[in-house]
């Protein structure tokens, strides 16, 4: 039995990262934390199809919330096949405008999450030659105005995957995907055009959640540790 960890899955990437290994055959654990509703509609939904998945709610930007996580995925599933670091949070603001509470909102969804969720997971990882996929952004790889804090964070993702990925191989690999924009709750309110001169200017196209997910799912199964997928 195969077991994949999705954080921030309830929705949007997450969401369908879980569809995608749980339709390959994985046992599925989807960590939520406020969208309840959305994870249990998701598990039905797949239960429903035949597959097997479960939820768990924890805020992971909370490290004993990680923890506790953790250790109930030790006891009842004894090991993790796949660690997906989703969750996460935006901010679209001027440099002069965040305060030190939005600051750390991001920092500890965005970093400190994927961070401890690594260090927590690897005693499970390890036994099985596990995986681990972030989930980054195009603005990991360049900054953006307003966008200083969630460049920052996510920038902060880009180098933790490189540091990991030699520091554990060959026994847990570690990549991470750089989406640039996609259909997500997190774009909803970009008009077409907006998304179009997005687009355009950064040479991309907009993705959908699907896709990503197919993504992270052959950086999870495949040879590779240390690759940054800068998606085009």
């Amino acid at each position: 039995m195969k077991i994949c960890l999705v954080t921030g899955g309830s929705r949007g990437i997450g969401a369908a990262t879980a569809a995608v290994f749980a339709q390959k055959g994985y046992t599925v654990i989807v960590n939520y934390n406020r969208s309840e509703e959305k994870a249990y509609q998701l598990q039905q939904t797949l239960l429903h199809s035949g597959c097997d998945v479960h939820l768990y709610k924890a805020d992971i930007s909370q490290v004993v919330e990680v923890c506790d996580m953790f250790r109930w995925i030790g006891k009842y599933f004894k090991h993790l096949d796949v660690l997906v670091n989703n969750a996460g949070v935006s901010l679209s603001a001027q440099c002069q405008d965040v305060s030190e509470d939005a600051f750390d909102k991001v920092f500890d969804t965005n970093v400190k999450s994927t961070f401890f969720c690594c260090r927590e997971g690897l005693p499970l990882l390890t036994g099985v030659g596990g995986a681990i996929v972030n989930v980054s952004s195009i603005w990991g790889l360049k900054g953006a105005s307003c966008e200083s804090v969630y460049s920052a964070s996510k920038h902060a993702i880009v180098g933790l995957t490189k540091s990991l990925a030699a520091e554990l191989a060959p026994v847990v690999r570690v990549n991470c995907v750089c989406p640039p924009i996609v259909a997500t709750d997190m774009c909803a309110h970009l008009s077409e055009s907006e998304i179009q001169e997005f687009c355009k200017k950064h040479h991309t196209r907009l993705f959908t959640p699907e896709q990503v997910a197919e993504d992270i799912y052959s950086l999870a199964v495949g040879g590779e540790t240390g690759t940054i997928l800068s998606e085009k």
